[in-house]
């Protein structure tokens, strides 16, 4: 028999139509387990067909769920966590563990009465998600009630930036801001994008002029953006009034003449003045960069503006504690660096945690002191050097100083009293000693009285028979030297008291 070219090709078409419609014939029988019967037109159910893992068909109700779902490819793992949350048994893979497998769910919230049915052979599984219309209802009325009675802006946006859901204090915002809602952009919102922190940014009024300030977050949902803002004009208004404050409190400290410098409660430098530049050394350009207060000392460190630290403790330890005891109120040192410079070094607490210390330069304070201290202790050595007993009041009675006859004399050294000696004392301590005698009460009136302020002499008479010589002399600055001076051994007992009685 001959076969000719077109017998081939008659045989050819032949095995592609059977091959077709052997294709069509398993296709119809995938695709009928998705044709909705006449009870189930009506009904909440969702049917999806899966494949090794991959959505291969859906009804519409499944294709609106896999529309809300930000997801590139929806494939069994997008399922699990779309599903999961409801429903916790749902199987993190797809496969049966049998030939033909059934698995029914249950949604986790005894309010919700879905129900999961997971429908395996082979390769193939069929979801069919049945929801209970009703409560779902309510909730998402509940949700969009709640949404837009907020009393911050929330509104959505396309994918192209359009808005297309607003709530009521969105509206009310545009209409105060005079905008034409469709038209008129409210919030340039081109920078934010869904899963950023929070932005800041500012509306306008019609006119072009910054009326409000609001904190925005992005969100995505599904194929749109969910905007919320909520107001920060309180917040705004606080940071201006606190740089306003900052540039105020800078320009008060930058003419004076001891070092300035403060931390917020974060340890980090806010602000400083000119004097620290000066008495540190630091630069300008270091205490700009907002150094923290541990570095702050470091440097200071490095630049030798701190006495000799101690070798029993760790330096970090040291500053550990400076910082301490500046936080409770009490850190006040003098500072002598090596350059014999001395600066006094106070810390203080401030509102919210803030940290402030003042350098104040001391050296010449203290050579002053320094100075009258060599004087003073020079002074001691020259009354000591004299026979006279001598004692210095104040104005008020206060011993200022004795020397060492005096010592010597009353048994007695001032200088090492605890507590302070004053004329009161000094006078119990003579009357003690000398025989009785009405001179004490006019002696402590010439001594703290103003009026009474010119020399005056009179004579005491020891318990060991001796006689004393008692001079009152009125010096300047309100206060009385007494000095007392034995009297001659040639004078008999009865001399004595004949002189004593011509001066009392």
């Amino acid at each position: 028999m001959l076969v000719t070219t077109t017998h081939l090709l008659f045989v050819f078409a032949g095995c592609i139509l059977l091959v077709g419609g052997v294709w069509i014939a398993s296709r119809r029988l995938a695709l009928s387990a998705l044709a909705p019967t006449k009870d189930e037109e009506s009904s909440n159910k969702s049917r999806f067909l899966f494949r090794a893992g991959l959505l291969i068909d859906a009804n519409p109700a499944a294709l609106q769920i896999c529309a809300e779902t930000p997801a590139e490819v929806f494939d069994w793992s997008t399922m699990h966590a779309k599903m999961v949350t409801h429903f916790p048994d749902f199987p993190p893979s797809q496969g049966a563990s049998q030939v033909r497998d059934v698995i029914v769910l249950h949604a986790e919230d005894p309010e919700d009465r879905s129900v999961l049915t997971i429908d395996q052979w082979d390769d193939v599984a069929r979801i069919t998600l049945e929801q209970d219309s009703a409560p779902d209802t309510a909730r998402r009325t509940a949700i969009m009630q709640a949404m837009f009675q907020a009393p911050n802006p929330v509104w959505k946006s396309s994918a192209n930036g359009h808005v297309v859901w607003r709530n009521s204090a969105y509206k009310k915002l545009v209409a105060s801001l005079s905008h034409k809602a469709k038209q008129d952009p409210v919030f340039d919102v081109g920078a934010l994008r869904p899963g950023d922190p929070s932005k800041r940014l500012q509306v306008k009024d019609a006119q072009g002029e910054t009326t409000r300030w609001f904190d925005v977050t992005a969100v995505q949902t599904g194929a749109h953006v969910m905007y919320y803002a909520s107001e920060a004009d309180a917040v705004v208004s606080a940071l201006d009034a606190q740089r306003s404050f900052v540039q105020i409190f800078s320009k008060t400290f930058a003419h004076l003449s001891t070092g300035l410098v403060i931390f917020d409660k974060d340890q980090l430098l806010i602000l400083f003045n000119p004097a620290l530049l000066e008495l540190t050394g630091l630069s300008a350009d270091f205490l700009s960069k907002r150094c923290d207060a541990k570095s702050f000392f470091d440097q200071l460190r490095e630049m030798q503006v701190l006495p000799d630290v101690s070798s029993h403790r760790s330096w970090a330890k040291q500053v550990d504690d400076i910082l301490l005891s500046a936080l409770e109120g009490h850190y006040s040192e003098t500072w002598t660096l090596p350059t014999g410079v001395t600066y006094r070094v106070t810390g203080r607490p401030h509102p919210d945690g803030a940290l402030v210390f003042l350098f104040e330069d001391i050296t010449a304070e203290i050579t002053v002191t320094r100075r009258f201290r060599t004087e003073l202790s020079q002074c001691h050595s020259v009354l000591d050097t004299i026979e006279t007993a001598l004692v210095l009041f104040s104005s008020t009675g206060q011993v200022q100083l004795c020397n060492d006859a005096y010592r010597k004399l009353w048994k007695t050294d001032p200088d090492s009293s605890f507590a302070q000696y004053a004329l009161k004392d000094a006078i119990l301590h003579w009357q003690g000693d000398c025989l009785p005698s009405e001179i004490w009460p006019n002696l402590q009136d010439r001594i703290l009285s103003n009026a009474m302020r010119e020399p005056w002499q009179t004579a005491l008479s020891l318990t060991s028979g001796e006689g004393l010589r008692m001079s009152v002399t009125p010096i300047t600055g309100g206060m009385t030297l007494v000095a007392f001076d034995p009297f001659s051994s040639v004078l008999a007992p009865q001399d004595l008291n004949s002189w004593i009685d011509q001066n009392t």
